[in-house]
């Protein structure tokens, strides 16, 4: 090899990684340099180390991560650096980086709570969603409840597969924002009937911003014989998930977004006594060997580096610790959705209770055409967020969600966050130009 890396050499790495790269002796120094004295973690100075790992534009507020988040820098160096290496000699090295995927399988489960046997390495949520919907047998009338609030990767194989097959698909209204937990229970609970067989609903909402009551809802479906399956697209690396703890039977999450992992990389959680209930999507050599989860991600060829990108991206949130990147979390949204209570003209569309959402933040202004007010941030203060519109994408809303999205994650600031709040405050005072 041209760089001076033989094979040789790469198969003698440690565990650790799969390759011997400059990468990983940075992400080794990244991890070192986060074991500090626990009282110097919580400050200000902490987290701007944190944020020189990421090549976020310099002065551009980043406020989208529920869209796709930033991918650090050590993680982005080891999947180039293995794209270089299947580019010099792209069998031999391809095999040695598909070799890593059951020590990738292994991390990825102990990071929500499962065993490797019940992980699948996909490309995002929505395969994970397509996946469970086509796969578990429903006959023609069987009803699936999902919330009013889904994204479309968990409605349209659902709305697909009542158009193939007659199962019958109900809308549970969640409200935005939400009264309780224990109204969106309530809901679900009304919903059912003698012919429901499965709930498939969102543990965190891409429109709101609402967590939902997982563990309660789930405990609700095992109650009356229901199948719960959950899609947690904008919960995995924004908070703990123990899917063990939750109790569902299926969870499908995307890792480019909280997690920062490259995208082309997701989880799906199959537990183990429901697997030979949920046929794979794609069958192809070997496949019907596996007994586990690992038949559900027999795809053939993909791009490896990506997938070996995924354990560095679960090395850099352990680093950190997943308790300290929530808190991290929950003390910017949480100030930003006070803040921004206060001001006039702004209706909020996220619950203020913590126990009810997270990293995102939905609101409009009632004086201020949504596009108008994002467009200003954007060129005015360098902020960037996402549009949230009725319409086609998000049609079953009942309140008819307008307006913009903010996502606040670990590698965001306070000043950041402020920023939005001075543009919010001009744009409802008039004073904006």
């Amino acid at each position: 090899m041209h760089s001076g890396w033989s094979r040789r050499a790469f198969l003698r790495v440690p565990v650790a990684g799969a390759a011997a790269l400059s990468a990983v002796d940075v992400q080794t120094a990244f991890a070192r340099e986060m074991k500090a004295p626990q009282a110097w973690k919580f400050d200000a100075g902490y987290w701007d180390r944190v944020r020189r790992n990421f090549h976020l534009q310099e002065g551009l507020a980043y406020l989208n991560t529920g869209t796709v988040g930033a991918t650090p820098a050590p993680v982005l160096a080891a999947m180039n650096r293995y794209w270089q290496l299947m580019a010099e000699n792209p069998n031999e090295n391809s095999a040695v980086l598909q070799g890593r995927q059951e020590a990738i399988r292994a991390k990825a489960a102990a990071f929500i709570g499962a065993d490797a046997a019940e992980v699948a390495i996909l490309r995002n949520a929505s395969e994970g969603n397509s996946l469970v919907c086509q796969g578990i047998d429903l006959a023609k009338g069987d009803e699936v409840l999902i919330g009013s609030l889904e994204h479309d990767s968990n409605r349209q194989p659902w709305l697909l597969r009542a158009k193939r097959a007659g199962i019958v698909v109900k809308e549970v209204p969640i409200g935005t924002p939400a009264e309780s937990p224990q109204a969106i229970v309530d809901a679900f609970e009304r919903a059912i009937t003698g012919r429901t067989k499965v709930i498939s609903v969102a543990h965190c909402d891409t429109v709101t911003g609402t967590i939902t009551p997982l563990k309660q809802i789930a405990a609700l479906a095992h109650s009356r014989g229901l199948l719960i399956f959950a899609d947690g697209a904008q919960m995995l690396g924004a908070t703990r998930v123990d899917v063990r703890d939750l109790d569902v039977d299926t969870y499908t999450t995307t890792c480019h977004k909280w997690l920062a992992s490259p995208a082309g990389t997701g989880l799906l959680y199959i537990r183990k006594g429901l697997q030979d209930r949920i046929w794979p999507s794609v069958a192809t050599e070997n496949w019907w060997s596996y007994s586990d989860a690992r038949k559900y991600d027999r795809v053939s060829r993909r791009p490896w580096p990506v997938v070996a990108a995924l354990e560095h991206a679960l090395d850099f949130q352990a680093a950190i610790g997943q308790v300290r990147i929530e808190q991290r979390i929950r003390e910017l949204s949480q100030h930003f959705r006070r803040e921004a209570a206060r001001i006039p003209h702004v209706v909020l569309y996220t619950p203020q209770d913590p126990t009810m959402s997270a990293g995102i933040t939905s609101l409009t202004l009632d004086n201020v055409a949504p596009d108008l007010a994002r467009e200003y941030l954007r060129l005015h203060h360098d902020v960037y967020i996402a549009a949230r519109t009725k319409g086609e994408r998000y049609p079953a809303d009942p309140n008819g969600v307008t307006g913009f999205r903010v996502s606040t994650h670990f590698y965001n600031t306070f000043e950041e966050v402020e920023r939005v709040l001075t543009g919010l405050r001009a744009l409802a005072s008039g004073t904006a130009s």
